[in-house]
């Protein structure tokens, strides 16, 4: 499907699947998913009240009933692209992509890496239990919130909730707000607090929930890190009939006067680098640029054979020591494959991370 203005709509063309794979919605990439309308932290917004999804999406339905984004995707076919998988169809098999969350390939492997010494701290044999990641990640949840500024994330994750409500009540419309959910991002933050990456690079932004929370983390870090990331941000345009059409159901949303990463914390724009435009143009000439990367974040095309070119890109000028992370991994087998291709140990997050330690 051809893309209008980072337009991503929702139809029976496979196409526009695979579009859509560009910057999926957060709840779709694994069937056990959780849902990404939990409550904030204490203290996120301005008055310092604890914000509950409630309070964001207490508004009355669309005047006609629609279909949620996930009843859509499924009518999809179950391949997406060569080697990637439609998550929401009823035959996909996790075993199909090695799909195990909570599980570590290559355990034995040696590895010296900070953040892979952390993880086996909580490790059984080859499996991290998903109750080990409670503590560490309400302690991750605790420390982000009290870095300066940090308010300016919650403020404007809580307005995108509202301004999307609102666009879906006057177009009649689905919209999501295109973010990765609240216990991704933290363990963004606890693997950038982990590693202490000097330079992160990432592809696939959109309102930067994930960079925001990276971006924390190097704050938290020290004075020296800085994050350099590649989108095309899907900017909504009200005067633009493909984004008002009633009855669609639309993929992710920027809001209007908004672009790539608005959610990072103002203080900090002079840590965080911005190139729009496709990664298959940019990510070889970003890493060229780049003197060494020790932390790459994948969110962009969850085809196959594009997130296998974005990790070989970023490979090309990884540190020793550095992670390649993949957000999504529940699509294909790609980090796995990369990740035993250079015989390393890689770790699947609840089905939705992938993390290959060098």
């Amino acid at each position: 499907m051809r893309l209008v203005n980072g337009f991503r709509r929702i139809s029976r063309n496979p196409d526009a699947a695979r579009s859509l794979l560009q910057e999926r919605p957060s709840g779709l990439a694994n069937p056990s998913d959780r849902s990404n309308r939990e409550p904030d932290a204490p203290g996120a917004g301005s008055t310092g009240q604890r914000v509950e999804a409630s309070d964001v999406l207490d508004a009355p339905p669309c005047r006609a009933e629609l279909p949620s984004l996930r009843q859509a995707i499924e009518q999809y076919p179950l391949m997406l692209g060569e080697r990637t998988y439609n998550t929401a169809h009823p035959d996909y098999d996790h075993r199909l992509v090695r799909n195990f969350p909570g599980k570590i390939f290559n355990r034995d492997r040696p590895c010296h890496n900070p953040a892979f010494a952390a993880l086996t701290k909580i490790t059984r044999d080859d499996e991290v239990p998903d109750h080990s990641w409670h503590t560490l990640l309400a302690e991750a949840l605790v420390e982000a919130t009290s870095i300066p500024h940090a308010s300016q994330v919650f403020e404007r994750r809580t307005f995108i909730e509202r301004y999307v409500a609102e666009i879906g009540r006057k177009y009649n419309a689905h919209y999501v707000p295109g973010w990765v959910n609240r216990e991704d991002a933290l363990f963004l933050y606890w693997l950038v607090r982990q590693a202490r990456p000097r330079k992160i690079v990432q592809c696939g932004v959109c309102n930067g929930l994930s960079s925001a929370f990276m971006i924390l983390a190097l704050v938290k870090n020290g004075p020296d890190g800085t994050l350099s990331v590649i989108d095309m941000p899907p900017v909504f345009d009200p005067a633009d009939p493909a984004w008002t059409s009633e009855g669609k159901v639309y993929g992710v949303v920027i809001p209007e006067g908004k672009t790539t990463g608005w959610m990072v914390p103002d203080p900090y724009r002079d840590r965080f680098e911005v190139w729009n435009g496709d990664a298959k143009d940019l990510l070889p000439k970003m890493v060229d640029k780049v003197d060494s990367i020790d932390f790459f974040y994948h969110d962009s095309d969850h085809t196959y054979d594009h997130m296998m070119f974005e990790f070989h890109q970023a490979k090309r000028k990884l540190n020793r020591g550095g992670l390649v992370v993949g957000d999504d991994i529940a699509w294909n087998a790609s980090l796995w494959d990369f990740a035993d291709e250079f015989a390393v140990p890689s770790y699947n997050f609840k089905g939705s991370v992938g993390v290959a330690f060098f």
